[in-house]
C-alpha cells in the first residue's frame, strides 16, 4: 500500500485511482454488499501495487548507484506505515476497552501487540487451527495481516535485490535480467506452495507470508519489465488495462467466501492488476487511464491506507456495541470511516512522510518508527494488563478456586472430593504407552436438569428436581472470565490431537488394570467427558482408553475437511479392531457435515458412516454407548454474555435444543444392534429455556461445549445413566459370544 511512484519515477494518476478500486473492494466486502462477495480480493490487489512500488525504487536505485541503501530504505517505511498504523492501534485499543467485552481484551491486546510488530498474520495463522479458539470473534485489527505480510516483504525484498547487485557487479551482467530471473524463482515457489498450502492446510494458508509472496512478486515483474511495457502501441497497451479492470471487477462479483484462497484462484486479480499497471504505461489518457485517474479516484486512492486502516475496527467495535449489524448500518460505518482517515492522512500520514528533516535523517525516522511501534504495542499491554486485574480479582473472590460437590445432584455444594489419574500417551501408534505417569487431579461439583431418557434403564431415566433450580447464583463458578481455560486435563496433556493432524494419539487413563476397558472415542464432544469419565473409570475399576481429536467426528463419511480427519478416524477404527480392542466404545460427535447436498442428505451420510464403523465393532463383539451431542446455545457466546450480565444471567439464557449432532446419533445407533443411545441434556438443559448458570456452576465455555466444571458436577447422574448401560452391554456381549 505505500509508495506512491511507477516504475518509471513518475507520479501516475492511475495506479492511485487502482488504489482506490482496491480500497473499495475491501470495504464494500466487509460491510456486506452482496454484489460484491469477492471484495477481499481487493487486498491482493495491493499485494500488486506495492510489490510494483517498492520493486521500481530498488531497481532504479541498483541502476543508479549499483547499491541500495538499507537504512533509506527502511526509514522511508518507517516513516510512510507506521504512524498512521500505531496511532489507529492505539484508538482501537481505547475503543476495545470502552465497548468491547472485557472477556476479549486480552485476546485483542495480543492482536494489539502483534500488529504493532507486523507478526499478526502468524498469529492469526496460529489461531485458525486452535480449536479450543473456536469462538474467537473477528479481532478489530485482524485486517493488519496484511500489512504484516507486506512489512515482511520489505525485510526480505531488499535483501534479494541487494543479492541481485552483488550478482551484477561480481560477473559484470544486465541489472534488470539478473534480478527478473531471482525474482521469478520466489514467484514460482510461492506459487506453488501457496497452491498445495491453500489444498491442504486453508486455515493458515491465507494469513501466512510464503502463500502471499508471489503476488507481490508479480507486481515486482511488471517493474522489472517496464521498458518493454513503455514500448507496446498505445491500443493494445489499452485493451490491455481493460481487461485488467474486467478481471478485478469479475473477481468482486464472482469469487466469494467460499472460493479457496489465495492458491490459483488469485491469479484472477493478482494478473488483473498486472495487466492494469502494464498497460497503464503506454495507454497514456485513453478510456482506463483517464477512468482511475479521475480526481475522485485519485482522492480515495490517496488517503487508501488510512481508509483501510479506519474502516475496519469501526465496523468491529460497532457490532460489540450494538449487536450484528445490518447491511446498511455497516455501510453507513464504512463510509463514515473515511473522516478519521482523511484527518489522519491530512494530519498524521502525509505531513510525517514529506517532513523534509526525515529525508535527511533517516535515523530519526527509523527512531520515530521505533516510538510508534511502542504505542501500538503499549495499547496492546494495557488491554491484556487490564484482563489480567480481572482474573485476578475473579480468583480471588470467595469459592472462585473452589470446586463444588455433593453426594448427589443439588443445588446447594456440599463439599469438594478429589481423583487420580495416570496418563499412558501413545503417539507412535504401535499400541504401547510410554508411561509418563501424568496426573491430574479433578472433583465432583453440583447441577441438575431434567429427564427425557432415551432407550436406557428406568435408574437411568431418573431426572433433575426442577424445584432445585437456582436461577439467580450468588457467586459463578468457574468465573466467565476464566471460561475458556475450564477445560478437560486431557488438552494439557496432549490427548487431543489437533487440526490437520492423521496420527493417533491415544492416552491411558482410570485403573491401567483394569479389567474391563472402556474406550473413548471422538471429538471434543466427547473430549468434554473427559475428566469426569476418568473419575468414573477410577472409581469403577475401569482402564480408560482415549481417542480424541478436536474437530474430528468418528465417522467413516468424510467431512468437511482437508481429508486428515477421515485417515484419522481409519487409523483409530483399525486399532480398535487390533490389538488394542476394547470392551466397550463410547462415542459423541457434533455435526461437521458430510459433503454436498441438503442437510438431511449430509446428515445421512454422516449416519451411515457412523453406521459402518458401529457394525463393524459389533461383529467382533464390542457394543457402543452412543452419548448424544449437547445442546446449542447458536450465536450465544454465554460465557462472555454472563461476564456482561452478571446481575442478571436470564439474559444470557437460549432456546432448548438436542445439539447438531445429535439426530445423527440417535438415528445411527437405531440402526446398530449393539448400540446404544443415552442422553445428558435434561441435565444440561433443564428447562424450555436453557439457563447458563445452574446451581452457581457457569454451564458453557467455548461454542456449545459445557465447561469442564459442569461436566464433573455430574458425576451422579451420569453414574446413574452409564455404569447400568455399560454393564448391561457388556453381559449382552459376552452372552452372544458363547
Amino acid at each position: 500500500m505505500p509508495g506512491r511512484h511507477s516504475g518509471t519515477a513518475h507520479f501516475r494518476p492511475d495506479i492511485e485511482g487502482l488504489r482506490a478500486v482496491a480500497v473499495l473492494m475491501v470495504l464494500a466486502f466487509h460491510a456486506g454488499l452482496p454484489f460484491a462477495p469477492g471484495g477481499f480480493a481487493g487486498v491482493d490487489v495491493f499485494f500488486v501495487i506495492s510489490g510494483f512500488l517498492i520493486t521500481g525504487l530498488l531497481v532504479r536505485e541498483v541502476e543508479r548507484s549499483g547499491r541500495v541503501s538499507l537504512l533509506t530504505f527502511y526509514a522511508r517505511r518507517a516513516k510512510r506505515l507506521l504512524p498512521a498504523a500505531s496511532l489507529v492501534l492505539v484508538a482501537t485499543g481505547i475503543l476495545s476497552w470502552l465497548f468491547i467485552p472485557r472477556i476479549r481484551w486480552a485476546e485483542i491486546g495480543g492482536d494489539l501487540v502483534a500488529s504493532a510488530a507486523y507478526l499478526v498474520n502468524w498469529r492469526l495463522a496460529s489461531r485458525s487451527v486452535d480449536y479450543l479458539a473456536e469462538d474467537s470473534v473477528a479481532s478489530p485489527v485482524q485486517h493488519y495481516w496484511s500489512l504484516a505480510v507486506e512489512e515482511q516483504f520489505y525485510i526480505f525484498w531488499p535483501l534479494l535485490i541487494v543479492l541481485g547487485a552483488w550478482l551484477v557487479h561480481r560477473h559484470r551482467l544486465r541489472t534488470r535480467p539478473v534480478l527478473g530471473a531471482l525474482l521469478v524463482l520466489v514467484v514460482l515457489a510461492s506459487l506453488g506452495w501457496s497452491v498445495v498450502a491453500t489444498a491442504t492446510q486453508p486455515e493458515t494458508a491465507y494469513f501466512v507470508t510464503t502463500t502471499r509472496l508471489w503476488e507481490l512478486g508479480i507486481g515486482g515483474l511488471v517493474a522489472i519489465t517496464a521498458p518493454f511495457w513503455q514500448r507496446v502501441a498505445p491500443g493494445p497497451a489499452t485493451g490491455i488495462a481493460w481487461a485488467g479492470l474486467l478481471a478485478l471487477a469479475s473477481s468482486a462479483t464472482l469469487l466469494g467466501p467460499a472460493t479457496p484462497w489465495p492458491g490459483s484462484a488469485a491469479l484472477l486479480p493478482t494478473l488483473g492488476t498486472a495487466a492494469v499497471i502494464a498497460g497503464g504505461f503506454a495507454a497514456r489518457s485513453r478510456g482506463p487511464v483517464r477512468l482511475l485517474g479521475a480526481a475522485p479516484m485519485r482522492e480515495i486512492g490517496a488517503t487508501s491506507y488510512s481508509l483501510y486502516l479506519w474502516h475496519w475496527p469501526l465496523l468491529v467495535v460497532a457490532a460489540a456495541a450494538w449487536g450484528e449489524l445490518s447491511l446498511w448500518q455497516g455501510v453507513a460505518i464504512a463510509a463514515l470511516s473515511y473522516v478519521p482517515a482523511r484527518l489522519t492522512y491530512a494530519l498524521v500520514e502525509n505531513p510525517i512522510r514529506s517532513a523534509p528533516v526525515m529525508s535527511r535523517l533517516p535515523t530519526l525516522a527509523l527512531g520515530l518508527g521505533a516510538a510508534c511501534t511502542v504505542l501500538g504495542v503499549g495499547a496492546g499491554l494495557t488491554l491484556v494488563r487490564g484482563m489480567a486485574s480481572s482474573i485476578e480479582q475473579a480468583e480471588a473472590a470467595p469459592g472462585a478456586s473452589a470446586m463444588l460437590g455433593g453426594d448427589q445432584p443439588a443445588v446447594e455444594p456440599t463439599g469438594p472430593g478429589s481423583g487420580d489419574v495416570d496418563v499412558d500417551v501413545d503417539v507412535d501408534g504401535d499400541g504401547d504407552g510410554d508411561g509418563n505417569g501424568a496426573t491430574a487431579s479433578t472433583a465432583p461439583n453440583t447441577s441438575q436438569g431434567e429427564g427425557e431418557g432415551d432407550r436406557v434403564p428406568d435408574l437411568a431415566a431418573t431426572g433433575p428436581d426442577l424445584s432445585r433450580i437456582d436461577l439467580t447464583p450468588e457467586s459463578i463458578s468457574p468465573d466467565p472470565l476464566l471460561a475458556t481455560k475450564d477445560v478437560p486435563a486431557l488438552y494439557a496433556r496432549g490427548c487431543s490431537g489437533k487440526l490437520g493432524e492423521t496420527e493417533v494419539v491415544r492416552c491411558v487413563a482410570g485403573d491401567p488394570d483394569g479389567e474391563l476397558v472402556v474406550a473413548l472415542v471422538g471429538d471434543s464432544k466427547i473430549g468434554q467427558w473427559g475428566d469426569v469419565l476418568e473419575q468414573l473409570a477410577t472409581e469403577q475399576g475401569w482402564a480408560l482408553h482415549l481417542y480424541t481429536r478436536s474437530g474430528c467426528t468418528w465417522t467413516a463419511a468424510t467431512i468437511d475437511d482437508d481429508g486428515s480427519c477421515l485417515q484419522w478416524g481409519q487409523r483409530v477404527h483399525e486399532r480398535l479392531l487390533g490389538p488394542e480392542q476394547p470392551d466397550v466404545v463410547i462415542v459423541s460427535g457434533v455435526k461437521h457435515g458430510a459433503g454436498e447436498g441438503t442437510g438431511q442428505e449430509r446428515r445421512d451420510r454422516l449416519s451411515a458412516g457412523y453406521v459402518d464403523y458401529w457394525s463393524d465393532l459389533g461383529r467382533v463383539g464390542v457394543p457402543v454407548i452412543v452419548l448424544s451431542d449437547t445442546p446449542s446455545p447458536g450465536e450465544v457466546s454465554v460465557y462472555e454474555c454472563v461476564s456482561e450480565h452478571r446481575d442478571d444471567v436470564s439474559h444470557c439464557a437460549f432456546g432448548r435444543s438436542d445439539g447438531s449432532g445429535t439426530t445423527a446419533l440417535r438415528e445411527a445407533a437405531a440402526r446398530v444392534a449393539t448400540a446404544t443411545f443415552l442422553t445428558m441434556n435434561d441435565w444440561i438443559c433443564p428447562l424450555e429455556d436453557c439457563p447458563p448458570v445452574i446451581g452457581d456452576v457457569l454451564v458453557y465455555r467455548q461454542g456449545s461445549h459445557i465447561t469442564n466444571t459442569y461436566a464433573v458436577s455430574l458425576l451422579e447422574p451420569l453414574r446413574a445413566r452409564l455404569v447400568p448401560v455399560v454393564e448391561e452391554a457388556v453381559a449382552a456381549s459376552a452372552a452372544s459370544s458363547r
